[in-house]
């Protein structure tokens, strides 16, 4: 009961404060209050926004500090300061010189020594970070990414394994090196047409000779890979020599160097060596690695100094920062790329120390050449099952596609019947309109022809009564004839009965004398 009139002078209380509040609201001190107390809050808050920012940028850098210290003491060396790391020579006015017909393909040199790589900087893909990976490279002496292709490397974001950040433009101009190498071609090599495969090349080979004038360029062949690896598909030996011809041809015309990695590495069945093969068919073994370093190192450019020693200083690549680009030219599949990943890290049995020689036991060999067995039989395996996948769907389609034209094909045919159909009707009709007109034009002619008959019923009938008008007048007229005729004999007979009277007389004389003639006549003829 207390408790309930506690509550209620509370509640009373406070409302009688909320109506202070609001009649002080209505004044211009209340106003005034008012937006100093939003003033206030306003400042609170960015007050805690500064310190919050100034806090996470402090444990940023403290992270990344951290993060490259674990990083040297894994390779057994601090790598937070910069000189540690080998810095690569800078060329010079008089370094560069065009080569001749004899000179482009690098040939090799007797006694060569290591201390040719401080001169040598690389441009390059997995391959190249294989090589750094694998500790034959410096880390700051290769420009490289996995997966990238020569059209997008000189607008891509490169992220070595010590950290740093460049653009090829901004390699270039702090690594202005007596011999820049460019690894590249093998990504993409079935993406591009090759007119954009040749074109983009150039304008890359272009830009390097632009952006370092004073630095003599090597076209690295593409090294050759497995016709039957899991890139079978995305990349042939074929295509490569193809390709390679015309990075020899390019050099020739643009008087560089042309260094021929793939002699050392292709066997004699034109694929590449087994021992070289780092299990997917495209990239190297840490033997593979060490083949190509060795070429490089007997294979110079003609006067560049090979004096000193080349020390590696190995720094472990962080797969959380380790970029990988995904385009259509990269050739990389996405389901690949945990393999593909296994191989850029490097085996740490197969890493190099720093004079950048292997070191792989029998052991480590051994063991990773039956992790190589189990991955590619599960490889194989997954292949299959996805290949099989593939020819029930592509069966599928196929029958679908079967049934679809089947489909097509009747609804064809039996448009072809309608049409058919609808063109005898049309036939039959103007038959029966050709029909019923001769009908009309038969019946028209029996009309006429009745009428014909008709005509001529009536021109017999004309001509039998003018036949008998003829007849009528005819016998009219001979009748008329005969009654002249006997109105002649009449008046002939009249007259002659006229003159038979008179005659008489006459008769009796002649009588007379004619008995006398006959006399005389008798007598004469006796």
């Amino acid at each position: 009961m207390g408790k309930k009139i506690y509550n209620k002078r509370k509640n009373r209380t406070l409302s009688n404060r909320f109506e202070k509040m609001t009649q002080l609201l209505g004044t211009r001190e209340g106003f005034i209050f008012l937006s100093v107390l939003i003033a206030v809050i306003f400042v609170i808050i960015v007050l805690i926004m500064f310190i919050l920012s100034s806090v996470n940028r402090a444990r940023g850098e403290k992270g990344r500090e951290t993060q490259v210290a674990n990083e040297g003491a894994a390779a057994g060396y601090t790598a937070a300061a910069d000189e540690d790391i080998p810095v690569v020579e800078t060329a010079t006015a008089g370094t560069k010189a065009e080569s001749t017909p004899d000179t482009t393909v690098l040939a090799k040199k007797e006694g060569a020594k290591d201390g040719y790589l401080n001169r040598c900087v690389f441009l390059g893909d997995s391959r190249t970070v294989a090589m750094v990976n694998y500790g034959f490279f410096n880390d700051d002496a290769a420009l490289a990414q996995i997966g990238i292709s020569h059209p997008s490397f000189a607008s891509n974001k490169f992220i070595n394994n010590a950290g740093k950040e460049y653009t090829l433009k901004s390699y270039l101009g702090s690594h202005q090196a007596p011999v820049i190498y460019i690894l590249l071609g093998v990504n993409g090599i079935n993406g591009l047409s090759e007119e954009k495969y040749k074109d983009t090349f150039l304008t890359l080979i272009d830009s390097v000779s632009r952006m370092a004038p004073n630095s003599n360029i090597v076209l690295v062949s593409i090294g050759p890979v497995d016709d039957n690896g899991i890139y079978k598909n995305s990349v042939q030996n074929a295509w490569i020599d193809k390709y390679n011809d015309f990075l020899l041809e390019t050099a020739k015309e643009k008087q560089i160097f042309y260094l021929n990695i793939a002699e050392i590495l292709k066997g004699s069945d034109g694929q590449v060596k087994p021992e070289y093969n780092g299990g997917d068919g495209l990239h190297y073994s840490g033997k593979g690695c060490e083949a190509i370093f060795r070429y490089i190192v007997e294979h110079p450019v003609p006067g560049i100094s090979d004096d000193g020693e080349y020390v590696v200083k190995y720094i472990k690549p962080d797969p959380n920062k380790v970029k990988v680009t995904m385009d259509k030219d990269s050739g990389i599949d996405e389901d690949k790329l945990g393999e593909l990943m296994g191989i850029m890290m490097g085996d740490t049995e197969n890493q190099t120390s720093s004079d950048a020689t292997t070191q792989d036991s029998t052991e480590a060999e051994e063991e990773l050449r039956k992790k190589e067995e189990e991955e590619e039989k599960k490889k194989l395996e997954e292949e299959e099952k996805k290949k099989a996948e593939e020819e029930e769907k592509k069966k599928a389609e196929e029958e679908q596609k079967k049934a679809e034209e089947e489909r097509k094909k009747a609804e064809e045919e039996q448009k072809k019947a309608e049409e058919e159909k609808k063109k005898a009707e049309e036939e039959q009709k103007k038959a029966e309109e050709e029909r019923k007109k001769a009908e009309e034009e038969q019946k028209k002619a029996e009309e006429e022809q009745k009428k014909a008959e008709e005509e001529q019923k009536k021109a017999e009938e004309e001509k039998k009564k003018a036949e008998e008008e003829q007849k009528k007048a005819e016998e009219e007229e001979q009748k008329k004839a005969e009654e002249e005729q006997k109105k002649a004999e009449e008046e002939k007979k009249a007259e002659e009965e006229k003159n038979s009277e008179e005659g008489d007389g006459k008769n009796s004389e002649g009588e007379e004398k004619s008995s006398e003639g006959e006399g005389e006549g008798s007598e004469n003829a006796g």
